[in-house]
């Protein structure tokens, strides 16, 4: 979400729009503002739910959140008197849904919101009678317009706020970071299979961990966290499995382009970046059929031929997500007999659906049909 909120203001920046990113100041160390690549960026503190705080014993964020409340909504209000913003686009709404219906109010801009995908995980929990309900509620059916990263994650907010209405919602696919589309391609592949994120259940690492087997030779590398964590979630490391930390964009795009497989074993995923990371680094990919990964994988195929598509379908398996569909997804690539060398001349038209500036050329459309017809 930080990257492509970042990509969003970098894109509007570099086309003549006033963009200015706006955001929590976590951790504490960082600067309440700076300038990043030319964009301006402000944080602010914006903390939890205080009876949250009551209740896990933190009686210190308690009070810190009866301070900075007021505060940060003063200094925004402040800020956005100096603006004057004409849009609005919120990002994973949660901690300053009270600040933005109020920013809302005052200073009449148009608001868009654009989801990732764990926020409305979230939403799904709460009660309709809540006021964090109605905030959400109130946000959704004001903004002009709201942006989901797939059809699936759209889908599931319609279902979740029915008061929204289908005709203000569209998906906006994410782009790839550049490392990723500017990585050096590679025939030459180790004896590794891949795999990076969050280490969470929702993730399916026990999965892969399971299905994992050592008998073709392979190690297995899994990169985003400590080994503890993984630990922690009771699961056990075996024989031949690294865990190799966190990794920057860049180093996870080397891997990704020299490993023999990548493996998202995700439970649910409502987008699946790092399938469109994994195919832009050329790499072979196993991926889980869930949420927005098979839109991902069309969206990737859109303008290969057919014979094109039957060499993609080769090295890029959808398999469902339990350990024998992703020991089986893992084994027909290694066997496949192919040439590896047909997939890797498919790159270039799969990375060029994913590049931003072509993402974006419809959402600044969008945009300015907000500013001057509605």
């Amino acid at each position: 979400m930080q990257s492509a909120t970042f990509e969003i203001g970098n894109f509007f920046n570099e086309n003549n729009w006033n963009a200015t990113i706006i955001t929590n100041r976590y951790p504490r160390t960082l600067n309440s503002y700076e300038i990043i690549n030319g964009l301006r960026v402000n944080r602010y503190t914006f903390l939890a739910n205080p009876f949250h705080y009551v209740r896990s014993g933190r009686i210190d964020l308690f009070f810190a959140w009866l301070f900075f409340k007021p505060v940060t909504l003063i200094r925004l209000i402040i800020d956005f008197n100096r603006i004057k913003p004409t849009i609005v686009n919120l990002h994973f709404p949660d901690h300053q849904l009270l600040e933005c219906y109020l920013l809302m109010l005052l200073f009449r801009f148009k608001l868009i919101i654009s989801l990732h995908g764990n926020e409305v995980e979230r939403m799904r929990t709460l009660s309709k009678r809540s006021i964090k309900y109605y905030l959400y509620n109130k946000l959704f059916t004001s903004a002009v317009n709201i942006t989901g990263c797939s059809k699936y994650l759209i889908n599931k907010l319609i279902y979740i706020y029915p008061d929204i209405g289908s005709e203000r919602c569209m998906h906006l696919y994410n782009g790839v970071n550049k490392h990723f589309i500017d990585q050096h391609i590679t025939k030459l592949k180790n004896n590794v299979i891949f795999a990076a994120g969050r280490f969470e259940p929702i993730k399916g690492f026990d999965l892969l961990i399971d299905a994992f087997n050592s008998q073709h030779g392979l190690q297995l590398f899994i990169a985003g966290g400590e080994k503890r964590e993984l630990l922690n979630l009771g699961l056990e490391i075996k024989e031949g499995i690294s865990i190799i930390g966190k990794l920057s964009a860049k180093e996870i795009a080397a891997h990704m382009s020299e490993s023999k497989i990548t493996v998202i074993p995700s439970r649910m995923d409502s987008y699946g970046i790092a399938v469109a990371e994994a195919l832009c680094c050329g790499s072979p990919v196993v991926a889980t059929n869930v949420g927005g990964i098979p839109e991902v994988v069309a969206l990737a195929t859109e303008k290969l031929s057919p014979i094109e598509k039957e060499i993609f379908n080769r090295w890029v398996k959808l398999v469902e997500p339990n350990i024998s569909a992703i020991k089986n997804g893992i084994d027909t690539i290694i066997k496949n007999g192919a040439s590896i060398e047909h997939y890797l001349l498919l790159v270039s038209k799969i990375r060029s659906q994913f590049h931003w500036p072509l993402r974006l050329n419809k959402y600044q459309t969008v945009l300015e049909s907000k500013i001057y017809f509605s």
